[in-house]
């Protein structure tokens, strides 16, 4: 059998974030000049880059709000399907632990995703901006993976992704030579301090950086090889007794396959600008960026007006 030298890609999009910190539900908030989500522009550039299938992960109680959202995507012609996240999840977790209500995190967000998935998928954040050259890096990269455990995610410099109205959360990346993920850290609370960024990790250890580290911001690419290795992982991570509160964080689901050398991680660089809403004062500016890129024809006014075909793709 000759291998598929252009194998059909799917864009696996979180969206069942609760965003306690935006105080709404930020992944439908209109930002851009046609009244766009930033998810909007993550299936948009997707679409261009050769992506050919779309997940949202998201939970059950909005399914009408995404579908009314989505309404022009689909008429579009986006092949865009859901997945919902559940605390009591079939073939995933049997018996959530008394008083749980705090989603699983975004490791077990791509696992509820897997029914969908049956070839190389990315992943990205519904309320989240990643430029359309890191999409476009990003399947190139994943065209041209030889190995079957080859996995990929875009760096940002933590600088570039900070939020000047409080702590935020960031995959922390040691990056070795051609670019080897060595080891990642899910940092939180994390603030600029000078010339350097202070927080803490998921174990409440220090964490003390420099400004240019490169940071995972959840835009991976995977081999469909990989979901069995998370399930694995997962898993354990509920035999371990998670309580109430911990999460089964995908960045470091991935570093521990790392670790395990049960895969292999390249850290692609960017020179994409990185966009996002953490918390409501992030707004203004993030949709003062998009009305400029609008404005330099990188996106037309209504998205949807102007919908991606595979003859305007990149």
């Amino acid at each position: 059998m000759v291998a598929d030298l252009n194998p059909p890609l799917t864009l696996v999009i979180l969206a069942a974030g609760r965003a306690t910190r935006f105080g709404r539900l930020k992944q439908l908030v209109p930002i851009g000049p046609g009244g766009e989500a930033l998810l909007d522009y993550a299936l948009y550039d997707g679409a261009l880059t050769g992506f050919s299938r779309f997940v949202l992960v998201i939970r059950e109680a909005l399914r009408e709000d995404f579908d009314a959202h989505l309404a022009p995507a689909r008429a579009a012609g986006l092949d865009v399907r859901y997945a919902c996240q559940l605390l009591a999840h079939p073939g995933l977790v049997d018996n959530p632990p008394p008083g749980r209500t705090r989603p699983w995190g975004t490791g077990h967000a791509v696992l509820a995703a897997g029914e969908h998935i049956d070839g190389p998928f990315a992943v990205c954040n519904a309320d989240d901006f990643y430029g359309r050259g890191a999409y476009a890096a990003l399947a190139e990269a994943m065209r041209g993976a030889s190995g079957r455990t080859r996995t990929y995610t875009v760096g940002y410099p933590l600088e570039v992704t900070l939020s000047g109205s409080g702590g935020v959360s960031r995959g922390i990346c040691e990056v070795g030579e051609a670019g080897a993920l060595q080891r990642l850290t899910e940092g939180l609370e994390l603030r600029r301090d000078g010339d350097r960024v202070r927080g803490r990790d998921v174990a409440g250890r220090p964490v003390d950086v420099a400004l240019q580290t490169p940071v995972c911001m959840n835009l991976w690419g995977f081999p469909p090889l990989i979901l069995p290795a998370m399930r694995d992982l997962f898993a354990a991570f509920l035999a371990d007794g998670p309580g109430s509160d911990r999460e089964f964080f995908l960045s470091e689901a991935i570093s521990d396959l790392v670790a395990a050398g049960r895969a292999r991680c390249t850290v692609l660089p960017t020179r994409e600008r990185w966009l996002g809403v953490t918390f409501p004062e992030d707004h203004p500016a993030v949709a003062r960026s998009l009305r400029k890129l609008v404005d330099s024809e990188v996106y037309p006014m209504r998205l949807w007006d102007a919908p991606p075909t595979p003859s305007s793709r990149d």
